[in-house]
């Protein structure tokens, strides 16, 4: 069978009521561009019926989608990595299963990597239909990796990627995969371009508030030294704390006779003891990562593919 030019690539979580209509109409866009497309749906250990639906799809569109069925849920960026280990296309679009992107825009996406030749082609919108706090936690997230790691300005789950950068990415093997940053160590021949974002038609996000701090938090000490940077300046700024009260007890000693007071010295202690502690605590992360990475586990485990 003739290989395609374009892979689809879509991680699926609880998605059973999109997934027939997203194909759908994934395949008619390219149809109507004379195309073939290859459509990768990775089910990330949903608990609805989003498998059997994707098992349905695969026979209304037999040779066009390919269903991959992961052992447990390993998360949305282990999914994508997964499908695109799985693709054969030159060229790899990936996507929610949620219908907030349009299927029409992946045009968008292949004009400006064709007037531009970029590697990576990100699809952004003016403003993302998610709840403030998401949205300002995105952008913080965003800054954060933009001063203290290699991400580009902006990101996106809706992009294009070509595949010499694809077959550099898709044996990567690290426990905490967060794609694109990892995107970015290969190739800053980035574009933007600009794509609709709708509101979610039916169930709720995957990333619940708790989930999203867990997961910044995770990739900010797999991905930066920030929290360490973080401690250095600390364990700098209590210096010149105490070396602050130190001079103002002497101060008080020599000019007043005041003694230096039981409370005062049970707060420096605490202080000193919590700061040590918290920075124990960083490093410790840190620690905990090379040892989780030395067991070398498998970042994700098919348990069947659909072809």
């Amino acid at each position: 069978m003739e290989q395609p030019l374009y892979s689809v690539i879509i991680p699926v979580y609880n998605s059973e009521g999109t997934l027939a209509e997203l194909c759908a109409r994934i395949v008619a866009f390219f149809a109507q561009r004379d195309e073939r497309v290859e459509i990768v749906l990775v089910n990330d250990g949903s608990a609805d019926e989003s498998w059997a639906v994707i098992g349905t799809v695969c026979l209304s569109h037999p040779g066009q989608v390919i269903g991959v069925d992961l052992a447990r849920n390993f998360g949305q960026h282990k999914a994508l990595l997964c499908g695109l280990k799985t693709s054969s296309g030159q060229y790899a679009i990936t996507m929610d299963d949620d219908l907030q992107y349009h299927p029409e825009d992946i045009e968008k996406l292949i004009e400006c990597q064709l007037a531009s030749g970029a590697d990576i082609v990100y699809g952004v919108s003016a403003r993302k239909r998610h709840n403030l706090i998401r949205n300002w936690g995105s952008l913080l997230v965003a800054w954060i990796f933009r001063k203290y790691a290699h991400m580009p300005q902006k990101g996106s789950s809706f992009k294009l990627i070509s595949r010499h950068i694809i077959d550099q990415v898709k044996d990567y093997n690290h426990p905490y995969v967060f794609l694109d940053e990892v995107l970015s160590w290969y190739s800053r021949r980035t574009s933007y371009a600009t794509v609709r974002h709708e509101d979610r038609r039916t169930g709720v996000s995957g990333y619940n508030s708790l989930r999203l701090v867990r997961y910044t938090i995770q990739i900010l000490f797999s991905y930066t030294t920030l929290p360490l940077q973080v401690i250095t300046w600390l364990g700098l700024l209590a210096f010149f704390v105490c070396l602050g009260i130190i001079i103002y007890f002497i101060y008080m000693k020599y000019t007043y006779g005041a003694e230096l007071g039981f409370t005062a010295l049970i707060v420096s202690i605490f202080m000193s003891t919590g700061l040590i502690l918290f920075c124990i605590g960083i490093i410790g992360e840190y620690l905990s990562r090379l040892f989780i990475i030395q067991t070398d586990k498998p970042i994700f485990i098919v348990k069947e593919v659909i072809r």
